[in-house]
């Protein structure tokens, strides 16, 4: 079986297009071109084994739990910006431009499981940094699973490991954290700046934790 064969079978069912807005009803559960995407850009296991994971365990902590707990290790400096979903069209393209800086030539997508508490299939997906949004969304039911579902958290990170985003989709108050080597810190501050009123509404709903080492961007 293919190890992508769950995603298939379970997301490509009636019921989940209710976050879609992107797929309308009638369009939801193409299987030829949901297996095509996940072709294309699922990370093997041995793949992921064999590279990836030692990248995404240097990149964040607390990998099975998420908010409120930190996701990033001291090494990085981290901003918060609202979140709700994993991209939206505006702040993806936000991050690439950063990521192309950075020069990673591929991006990962992992889901956090909650150290197996998450019954549903598990997204672990690469893609390349030059990936355009049309692209990463014409996945039918699979990408529109992965980019809009309301209750999946994500890592999202580069083979640099000089970066990350934590998307707390599913925390109290959505919210994405950012985090990025010190050297980066001009980057994404200029990519993320936030007005006066989005700060303020984030810092009220940001864990005791992060109000102690989060910057504004």
């Amino acid at each position: 079986m293919k190890e992508y064969q769950t995603i298939i079978d379970e997301y490509s069912l009636e019921g989940y297009d209710m976050y879609s807005k992107t797929i309308s009803r009638s369009e939801w559960g193409n299987l030829e071109i949901g297996e095509e995407y996940l072709r294309k850009y699922w990370l093997s296991n041995d793949d992921y084994e064999k590279k990836w994971k030692a990248i995404w365990k240097n990149v964040f902590i607390n990998q099975s739990s998420g908010l409120p707990e930190l996701v990033f290790s001291e090494k990085f400096n981290i901003v918060a910006v609202e979140g709700g979903r994993l991209f939206v069209e505006e702040d993806f393209l936000k991050l690439q431009d950063c990521i192309r800086t950075i020069g990673d030539d591929y991006f990962l997508i992992i889901e956090n499981d909650f150290n197996g508490a998450l019954k549903d299939p598990m997204f672990r997906m690469k893609f390349p940094s030059d990936i355009s949004w049309k692209e990463l969304n014409s996945g039918n039911f699979v990408s529109s699973t992965m980019l809009e579902s309301i209750h999946k958290e994500f890592f999202v990170f580069g083979e640099s490991g000089l970066w990350g985003k934590y998307s707390a989709n599913d925390y109290s108050y959505p919210l994405d954290i950012i985090g990025f080597r010190p050297e980066y810190k001009e980057l994404f501050m200029d990519k993320f700046k936030l007005a006066d009123d989005e700060w303020s509404n984030i810092q009220n709903h940001l864990p005791v934790i992060y109000k102690e080492t989060i910057i504004r961007p």
